[in-house]
């Protein structure tokens, strides 16, 4: 029959061993970004256990050798959880080459979620546009006279903006694209709902003005201009649709975790989304001001958009590889949670 102290050393060995195995992962470069959403939870569960066990050693006057294991797994935890490090560059180098690409695959459900339903949208606005245009006309006369206004503009392959003005129109446009982004994300709070939406609403708005404008003379010309920052625009405001689809989710079905908890650990995914869609956002601005409105034939800009689609698939699908598949590691046998 195990006694009750026999019992009670089992657990602290346990909870070491266990504690000791997620250091040793967290101890390389990338930090706590080395360990899964559970595993982080589990980390932060077992340094408390751990720093409670020291405690009543201390008090107790356990073996030396236990007693001395004890505080350096303690204190080696409290250093990783609490002492922050100045990454600089190397840090967002890692974040750029491994973590937000990782993330974004993890992620993959909720995006997938995020672009069906902005495709249900866009389904929905090309249906409209292209049998029934007087009832689109009647419920929606903005997006009206937005495709009058477009197709207008687009005509015979005109030189609309400025070149002068080009830069400023970059920036405003990157400042608007990311608002709308945040919006989708941040509408996530509200159970998902606003999320969806902001996705189905812009996805039938962006199918309304192709039914309208796509039959008209401008229909390639204005296919040229949104195709070399659309194929980065488009996926960009669809992670952040996921993003927040995936905060309404931790609210709606926490798991195994507490509503508050769940919603840490989806934050924690989301902003690193958010820092992606700011990053790719920043570039489609540029496009968009510079490249997309500029005299290049629309052959030229088709070629440059199939080629700007290729290097954001590439960037996100193939780094990190190795990483993402250590960092979704299972549980270890014989581990326990609290």
């Amino acid at each position: 029959m195990t006694s009750p102290d026999q019992t009670s050393s089992n657990r602290r060995r346990e909870i070491t061993d266990r504690l000791e195995h997620l250091l040793a992962r967290a101890a390389s470069a990338r930090g706590l970004s080395a360990l899964s959403d559970d595993e982080l939870l589990e980390f932060g569960r077992l340094y408390r256990r751990a720093a409670a066990e020291l405690s009543h050693a201390r008090s107790h006057g356990f073996d030396p050798r236990e007693l001395e294991r004890l505080n350096a797994l303690a204190g080696r935890a409290y250093g990783i959880l609490y002492v922050s490090r100045s990454s600089g560059l190397k840090g967002a180098a890692r974040f750029l080459s491994t973590d937000l690409p990782s993330t974004l695959r993890r992620q993959a459900p909720m995006i997938g979620l995020s672009a069906a339903l902005m495709l249900l949208g866009a389904i929905l606005g090309l249906a409209l546009g292209i049998f029934l245009p007087e009832t689109l006309e009647l419920v929606a006369p903005e997006i009206a006279d937005a495709i009058d206004m477009i197709a207008e503009r687009h005509e015979g392959g005109a030189d609309w903006l400025p070149e002068d003005f080009r830069p400023i129109a970059s920036s405003l446009i990157m400042i608007n694209n990311i608002q709308v982004s945040f919006f989708a994300f941040s509408t996530g709070i509200l159970l998902g709902i606003g999320t969806i939406y902001v996705l189905i609403f812009n996805g039938f708005l962006l199918g309304a003005i192709a039914a309208g404008v796509t039959p008209t003379p401008a229909g390639v010309h204005f296919w040229a201009f949104v195709a070399p920052h659309g194929v980065i625009e488009l996926p960009a405001i669809v992670i952040s649709g996921g993003a927040g689809l995936l905060l309404g989710l931790a609210l709606v079905d926490p798991g195994e975790h507490s509503r508050l908890d769940s919603l840490r650990l989806a934050g924690r995914q989301a902003g690193i989304m958010m820092l992606g869609v700011i990053l790719f956002l920043a570039v489609a601005g540029v496009i968009e001001g510079l490249f997309s409105p500029s005299l290049a034939p629309p052959a030229l800009k088709f070629a440059a958009a199939a080629l700007f689609a290729v290097g954001l698939a590439a960037y996100i699908l193939l780094p990190g590889q190795a990483d993402a598949e250590q960092s979704t590691g299972t549980e270890l046998p014989g581990a326990h949670r609290d």
